[in-house]
């Protein structure tokens, strides 16, 4: 791995993992009004949450690094770190599109439940928006472009962008 590769997931994880949470907390102090009830389950769920969140966005950064011979921080002509030079459709990708979104949605939506204030709700919220249109526009274009034979079997196989979908029992 390279040091711009290495500088870049430094940036996003400062951005995801430090910046997100704090406004999280900003936003808690300002409304603390609760969205479900306060007790040791709300907390437990949270922290499930986020440790299936933050497992989802480690392992598909890792299938994308090691099996994709690239990065995560690519946005459109933006490139902090090389594209994917492979189509991944192992590991997390074999269950949705963009596990690593779900991954950081999860963790956000677990520390809101951990901190309970309705108004903290938003920054998952935001996320889910900003990851489908992220998809929509800037990803699944370049898939389709680099990959377009591997990328519509992916689509068939996964159709789901976000939240995994059991698949029946053959």
């Amino acid at each position: 791995m390279t040091l711009r590769n290495i500088l870049a997931y430094f940036f996003g994880s400062t951005i995801f993992f430090v910046i997100g949470p704090a406004i999280i907390i900003v936003l808690a102090w300002y409304c603390p009004y609760d969205f479900m009830p306060q007790n040791v389950a709300s907390n437990i769920f949270g922290a499930i949450c986020s440790a299936a969140g933050l497992f989802f966005v480690i392992w598909s950064n890792y299938e994308l690094i090691t099996k994709g011979k690239g990065g995560a921080v690519v946005v459109g002509p933006i490139k902090l770190t090389n594209e994917t030079v492979r189509l991944v459709t192992t590991g997390p990708y074999a269950l949705c599109r963009n596990p690593m979104h779900m991954g950081i949605i999860l963790f956000y939506l677990g520390l809101c439940c951990a901190i309970n204030s309705i108004l903290t709700l938003v920054v998952p919220f935001g996320m889910l928006i900003f990851s489908f249109l992220f998809a929509y526009f800037l990803d699944e274009p370049r898939l389709k472009k680099d990959f377009p034979e591997e990328y519509q079997e992916w689509i068939k196989e996964v159709p789901q962008r976000f939240w995994p979908k059991p698949k029946k029992a053959r």
